[in-house]
């Protein structure tokens, strides 16, 4: 009897010990933020929240993983956690965009993901090409009418030229046919922002979305892949250029900017600048709905070819004159 009373008890304490063990649940992280900038060369750490520790009765091994299984680093999450911090080094072969997420094992434990992108912090913006074969470019800023652009789209031909436009989002969407013109007049697209703000006076989260969202309605409208980022009023840092390259682009900046955007300029005024200092690898800065750009460029485009002996072609072709590349494109093969 005795016996059987002390088996008894053995699986009274048993069976709820079973019981509890099969009711292992994994713990809940989520990130606090949905967008990241790392460096290549650079640690990159991330902090994630703890929602729910589970209830372990092991230490578990966690990995960052983004979407293509890459694991980025690992954390041993102890029963009981309520932190956990994973750490990567990052070399150039993380430069771009990734979304991560949390994994143990083959189960998903963060509750959502987030995306980094990952750039050379100190490489620089494309302002004048270093080139001393005898070529140029001219670019044209699109954000708020399309009333010029047959006119320009016209001028361009006649001079033979490619050139560069940069579109804001908005540009693309309130106008599609003139983008369409544009783009099938064999000139060189650009991204320009989606709504031309100050992009430093936003958060993390917009600054991406306003270089992103741009680039997702070209490709969407457009079919193109911009290669190139202007940064509205020549405003940006590395939060900047990183989700830009992370797309495929280089922050492109310009060699003169022609102030054919400021109404105390004339015509004479304007022409003074564009004629001034120009080489190869020179950059103009233009915009569609600039007050005199129509104007000036017979006058302009004659000086460089006649009296530099310049040609004028796109600008991702001027940076291959120097030498210089572009970040990979994660929507081209």
């Amino acid at each position: 009897m005795k016996k059987i009373i002390a088996l008894l008890l053995i699986l009274c304490i048993a069976l709820p010990l079973t019981a509890f063990a099969a009711e292992e649940k994994l713990p809940r992280l989520e990130f606090p933020a949905a967008n990241y900038v790392g460096y290549s060369g650079y640690s990159f750490s991330m902090q994630m929240t703890v929602r729910n520790s589970g209830r372990l009765q092991s230490a578990k091994t966690l990995e960052l993983r983004d979407e293509t299984g890459r694991v980025w680093a690992t954390r041993t999450f102890k029963p009981g956690a309520t932190s956990c911090t994973f750490k990567a080094e990052l070399d150039e072969s993380f430069e771009g965009g990734a979304t991560l997420s949390v994994w143990c094992d083959d189960t998903q434990v963060s509750s959502d993901t987030a995306y980094v992108a990952v750039t050379d912090k100190h490489r620089k913006a494309v302002v004048t090409v270093p080139t001393t074969e005898p070529y140029m470019s001219l670019s044209f800023d699109c954000a708020y009418i399309e009333t010029p652009t047959d006119e320009l789209l016209a001028i361009l031909d006649e001079l033979n030229i490619k050139a560069t436009f940069f579109m804001t989002g908005e540009f693309v969407l309130n106008f599609p046919e003139s983008a369409k013109k544009i783009r099938d007049a064999g000139h060189e697209i650009g991204c320009h922002s989606l709504s031309h703000p100050h992009l430093l006076s936003y958060g993390l989260d917009m600054r991406f979305k306003q270089v992103r969202r741009n680039t997702e309605i070209i490709r969407d409208t457009l079919g193109v892949n911009p290669r190139l980022f202007r940064p509205p009023f020549g405003e940006f840092d590395v939060t900047i250029s990183a989700p830009a390259r992370a797309e495929g682009m280089e922050i492109c900046m310009w060699s003169i900017d022609s102030h054919d955007w400021d109404y105390s300029y004339n015509e004479a005024g304007v022409m003074k600048r564009i004629t001034k200092n120009v080489g190869p690898g020179t950059i103009i800065l233009f915009h569609l709905d600039g007050y005199h750009t129509l104007k000036v460029l017979r006058d302009a485009v004659d000086y460089y070819r006649n009296d530099l002996g310049l040609e004028l072609i796109p600008i991702t072709q001027l940076m291959e004159k120097g030498g210089l590349q572009l970040p990979a494109c994660p929507y081209e093969e």
